[in-house]
């Protein structure tokens, strides 16, 4: 081998180094901005507001604001969540745009379908404040009371384990403390698909009946 067929070799080497190099930095790139995005995305979202005003470990009971919500039913949660999130982006009689709101809700109702529920932003409680017409009746516009929910939080990619474990967690603590529960428990979601999977926050909630 001579000098030349050294150089060559180098050249080569130096060549796909630099590719792998390139590769890396752009890939560093994105994981940090999809990893940054999972840290900043539960600050940009508007919450409901409400005030902790127990708390038992990891289950927090909180006092809710009355609040105006978009809800709607179907068997499935992509087809509930497709439709309200097209009347928030502007699929609606006026045309016009609602922001997304945190977190998503879910439960089951008795007939064993999937009820959502979309919050709707603070600027909108005031009842003469107008919301957009839904088409149709798949959504309905609801106004609601000062409630107490009692909820545990946990992060992670949701599931169906992860659903029963929390459930449990959730209603032995309740039980063991003596607080009397309404209803069906509640799924609450604050994180969007794109948010990777450590870092997404979800909640198992259930209202919760409190003597004021």
């Amino acid at each position: 081998m001579n000098l030349n067929e050294d150089a060559q070799i180098v050249e080569h080497v130096s060549y796909y180094m630099s590719i792998i190099w390139i590769f890396v930095i752009i890939l560093g790139g994105f994981l940090l901005l999809w990893f940054g995005w999972g840290i900043i995305s539960p600050f940009i979202w508007e919450k409901p507001e409400y005030e902790v005003i127990k708390k038992f470990g990891r289950v927090e009971i909180r006092r809710y604001e009355p609040a105006r919500v978009l809800v709607t039913e179907s068997n499935s949660f992509s087809t509930a969540f497709s439709t309200l999130s097209g009347f928030i982006f502007g699929n609606n009689v006026e045309k016009k745009k609602v922001a997304m709101t945190t977190p998503v809700l879910t439960e089951q109702t008795e007939d064993n379908k999937l009820r959502m529920v979309f919050f709707v932003p603070k600027k909108f409680a005031d009842q003469r404040k107008k919301l957009p017409t839904p088409y149709g009746k798949d959504i309905v516009i609801q106004s609601q009371d000062q409630k107490y929910i009692a909820a545990v939080r946990f992060r992670g990619r949701f599931n169906k384990q992860k659903r029963k474990k929390y459930e449990k967690i959730l209603i032995e603590r309740l039980k063991l403390d003596n607080i009397e529960t309404v209803g069906q428990p509640l799924i609450m979601q604050y994180s969007d698909p794109f948010v990777p999977s450590p870092l997404r926050i979800n909640e198992i909630g259930i209202i919760a009946q409190i003597t004021k």
